[in-house]
């Protein structure tokens, strides 16, 4: 018999905050866009209404957040004809139709322009060319001018322009009216997916000397870095240091230009938490820390098939938190529940930059002995992977007889294997030192206070309050819990007046069913609470199936998107008291004479058959309790 093999895993998560600047300069952490459209409009010296609003792109979501229709959207889509640009002016909700385009151009050949392209005529990104572009021909749809009022994007995705269509005509140069759109419509509904736009920054554009490590600059502590920090500490149970330091980590690397990391050594702003798994178990959180971020490296070949690199310093300076686990995880799919419990409680937080990546580093040992680091892990599937085939091969080495010693790998998501980088480096490798560019930090205890009030509350709180104020399962609460969105729209469907067992019931199950069958999130749907208010109504007063409730949200998600109610009304899928019962189980019966000698001779699951033979006559128009009680009448049962 062989015997058991101990198994310690610690984990070390990077993040980046979601701070506006960097963590020891001003620059910004990501590229300021600039709604100059609304300048070049000022300087013409024309009538316009200027509207800022959330980030939106799509034409429909435009409309909305402008308060104007869908048609009229000016959109401006760049094309090239016979190998020239040329910017073509519609309405939101229609296609160009080239052929047309063709005619109206007497051109040979036409395509739309690459993102590359559309950036070499229009200086703009995809998705944010509004009309006004100076010297590239354009063209009109005359269909769009049927409006007074158009409205276009101003430069930014988070602010629009409305004009009459008038003073448009004048302010733009070569231009052209002609009949150049489809004419069906386009068809799409506001939030149906996520919009995420973001303006990349030119590289080494967003750098100053601090962050470019120039002689003689001096770096100034981020304050919202460590509020952020301080809230993390707070989530994870960790004291928190009221007085803690900088340090210098010493390493010589082409992404750090100082030659060293301002990190946090001695003294973290974090330390000594713990969180629990779902079974019970009490991970330790050794410490959170705050630390600069080194530039990004740009291999143009791709790694190890490049003949130079080039680095990006936009990246240098960003703050980070690392969280540093104890190494009390003991299995790879421990550590894969561990980090989707750590980003829920990050997301409650919102304390992360959007759509940021959760890189981990992966320390594991077998037995007690060396451990070995597996550095700069993305995505949770992919840690588990990687720590399942390092403990494989450190299994293996040691039933071979050789002896694990401590070093750092990589992981090839590709193949799914480890492989040796370098020896690891030890603590005294990187000299650190105090930083003597900066002071020492002292956390006011009513900074600390504030803080600690400003906490929401986090998915272990609010499991609790939904089990012990509305009666759910522990399963559902949980499962609420472990999405911020999802947990908002049952909060929403619930205050608008809807039964919260059955909001949970629908959401954890059905909602969910769809979401993860087409590998989608509710931030890619246009999940609206008051559409769902009106599928869980019908559930709680019974006046549709489960299995019906089930078809109109997957139309809902994945379908024609009407919802959930208006699919059943078109339908005939609600339960209706006109249907005629009567003759249904006639018919049934009638046609399944064995099922009723089998359920007269005792057998209970025929009562069953019959009655799912039923609903599936009935099309799920009558309740299954109403089917059983008129089976069962029938049989003198």
């Amino acid at each position: 018999m062989s015997e058991e093999t101990t198994v310690m895993i610690g984990l070390e998560i990077h993040a980046s905050l979601n701070t506006k600047s960097k963590l020891f300069c001003s620059c910004p952490t990501s590229a300021v866009g600039r709604a100059w459209v609304k300048e070049y409009l000022e300087k013409k010296g024309v009538k316009f209404e200027f509207v800022e609003h959330d980030a939106v792109t799509r034409p429909i979501d435009s409309a909305k957040a402008r308060g104007v229709s869908v048609g009229q959207i000016a959109k401006a889509l760049v094309y090239v004809a016979d190998s020239k640009p040329i910017l073509f002016i519609l309405s939101g909700d229609r296609k160009l139709d080239e052929q047309k385009a063709l005619d109206v151009l007497n051109a040979s050949e036409i395509k739309m322009a690459s993102k590359e392209e559309v950036k070499e005529f229009t200086g703009c990104v995809v998705g944010l060319v509004p009309p006004v572009i100076d010297g590239i021909k354009k063209i009109i749809d005359e269909k769009l001018l049927s409006n007074q009022i158009l409205s276009f994007n101003a430069g930014i995705a988070t602010a629009g322009i409305k004009i009459q269509k008038d003073v448009l005509i004048k302010v733009l140069d070569n231009c052209q009216i002609a009949d150049v759109a489809s004419e069906e419509l386009i068809e799409e509904k506001a939030g149906e997916k996520r919009v995420v736009h973001s303006i990349e920054a030119e590289p080494n554009t967003l750098c100053c000397p601090v962050c470019l490590g120039h002689p003689g600059s001096k770096p100034v502590l981020n304050e919202k870095a460590v509020e952020f920090a301080t809230k993390i500490g707070l989530a994870l149970n960790c004291k928190i240091n009221e007085d803690f330091f900088f340090s210098r980590k010493t390493y010589f690397y082409p992404d750090m230009s100082l030659n060293y990391q301002i990190t946090q050594y001695e003294i973290p702003v974090a330390e000594n938490g713990f969180v629990f798994l779902n079974n019970g178990k009490r991970i330790g959180i050794k410490r959170a820390h705050v630390e600069w971020d080194p530039a990004a490296l740009i291999h143009p070949s791709g790694m190890g098939k490049s003949s130079y690199v080039l680095i990006d310093y936009n990246r240098s300076g960003m703050p980070l938190i690392e969280i540093v686990t104890q190494p009390d995880l003991t299995s790879p799919a421990e550590a894969r529940e561990f980090m989707n419990l750590l980003e829920n409680v990050l997301g409650y937080l919102q304390v992360l930059k959007p759509d940021t990546t959760l890189k981990v580093d992966c320390n594991i040992s077998i037995n007690g002995g060396e451990r070995t680091e597996i550095k700069n892990v993305s995505g949770f599937a992919a840690v588990e992977k990687a720590l399942t085939f390092e403990l494989a091969r450190q299994k293996q080495e040691v039933k071979r007889g050789n002896k694990i010693e401590q070093h750092t790998r990589a992981f090839n998501a590709e193949t799914g294997i480890t492989v040796e980088l370098r020896k690891k480096e030890t603590e005294a490798d990187y000299g650190y030192i105090f930083d003597p560019d900066l002071v020492k930090v002292t956390l006011s205890k009513e900074f600390l206070a504030k803080t600690k009030a400003e906490l929401p509350e986090l998915p272990e709180q609010k499991a609790k309050r939904l089990q012990e104020q509305y009666k759910l399962s522990e399963y559902d609460a949980r499962v609420l819990c472990s999405d911020l969105a999802l947990g908002k729209l049952f909060d929403s469907i619930v205050a608008k007046g809807g039964d919260a067992v059955t909001a949970a019931r629908l959401l954890t199950r059905e909602v969910l069913a769809v979401l993860n069958h087409d590998s989608l999130s509710l931030a890619d749907v246009g999940v609206k609470a008051e559409d769902l208010l009106e599928l869980v109504q019908l559930l709680a007063s019974g006046k549709v199936s489960d299995k019906n409730a089930k078809q109109s949200v997957i139309n809902y998600i994945s379908g024609e998107k009407s919802s959930p109610k208006s699919f059943l009304e078109k339908n005939d899928l609600l339960i209706s008291a006109s249907v005629d019962l009567d003759l249904i189980v006639t018919k049934v019966i009638n046609a399944n004479r064995k099922a009723v000698v089998d359920y007269a001779g005792g057998n209970e699951k025929s009562l069953n058959f019959l009655a799912g033979l039923v609903m599936r006559e009935a099309k799920g128009t009558v309740s299954p309790q109403k089917v059983l009680e008129e089976l069962k009448k029938l049989f003198g049962k």
